[in-house]
């Protein structure tokens, strides 16, 4: 059954989970007398009609639902799918939102700059830090499986450094003054003569001159360093005080577990793996790669939030 949320009713038309392809199709509409109601529609052509009406409840969709299978099997089978794809990304953003949840920090858009043990990362591949309570991981933007997994245990130092806010050069600055301003002068020189020539050569060059010293960008970078890696990555969006204050509970973390016992640093792979949104993570990768079904995908999930 869809959830379908008050925002999502209104008069007039229905709104259908298929609307072209098939002959049927089922959805709901908040009509007048019946009100809010799920609704098998016949489609043709001149428009679409209201076949029946089922009360916009759990039962009132089991009876729409074999309404639909019983006038048009096909259009049934294309809901189903579609309604399982929809399954599909919710399950995988209520995982994202649970190991956000679980994060200490996440860096988004992180551009990766190269050095060594970068294994699948490509360079100027924009990437996903993320710094959960005992490793970090790097992703695809808006994946949850990871293509690096750091722990804490195995990492030297996180180091965030400038320059930060970087201004044009002035070469630049003078090649649009200079650009503009004859511009300027050949305009002015068409329109009004010498006077003009003289008057737009000033005023496009200041022009030129406030457009090459505003443009500024941000450069930051964050080192990742470990024994047998060295991780570089360039942040576009945050300076790097900013970048530091974001980082702290992950820093703190990253010492206290450098600083832990050695039998802790020997533990089995599965210890620090045991977090509830790093495991969440790993199920919606699983689902979204359609190694389990949606039905095993809940039941997993289920077990793994009650054993906490």
């Amino acid at each position: 059954m869809p959830r379908v949320s008050p925002g999502m009713l209104y008069r007039g038309t229905p709104d259908l989970l298929v609307g072209y392809g098939v002959r049927y199709s089922i959805g709901w509409q908040d009509h007048r007398r019946p009100g809010p109601s799920f609704v098998v529609a016949r489609l043709r052509w001149s428009g679409t009609r209201v076949k029946a009406r089922f009360p916009l409840t759990e039962q009132g969709w089991e009876s729409a639902w074999r309404e639909l299978r019983r006038v048009d099997a096909s259009a049934a089978a294309a809901v189903a799918d579609k309604l399982a794809a929809q399954a599909v990304r919710d399950s995988a953003a209520a995982a994202r939102v649970a190991l956000d949840h679980g994060s200490l920090c996440s860096l988004r858009s992180m551009s990766f700059k190269g050095g060594s043990g970068g294994g699948p990362l490509a360079e100027d591949q924009a990437y996903e830090l993320r710094f959960l309570g005992d490793r970090i991981t790097v992703t695809m933007p808006g994946r949850l499986d990871a293509l690096i997994t750091v722990p804490y245990r195995d990492v030297d130092a996180v180091e965030v450094s400038g320059p930060g806010k970087v201004t044009k050069p002035l070469g630049d600055v003078l090649v649009w003054v200079l650009g503009l301003g004859l511009l300027g002068a050949v305009l002015g020189l068409l329109v009004l003569g010498v006077v003009g020539l003289l008057l737009g050569a000033v005023l496009f060059g200041l022009i030129g001159a406030m457009a090459g010293s505003a443009s500024t960008r941000v450069e930051t970078i964050v080192r990742i360093r470990r024994p047998e890696a060295d991780l570089y990555f360039l942040s576009k969006e945050k300076e790097p005080d900013a970048l530091r204050i974001e980082l702290s509970a992950a820093l703190a973390a990253i010492e206290a577990a450098r600083g832990a016992p050695s039998d802790h640093a020997e533990a089995p792979a599965e210890s620090s793996s045991g977090s509830i949104p790093d495991q969440l993570g790993k199920l919606a990768s699983l689902l979204q790669d359609g190694t389990i079904t949606h039905d095993e995908f809940e039941h997993l999930k289920a077990r793994l939030i009650s054993s906490v």
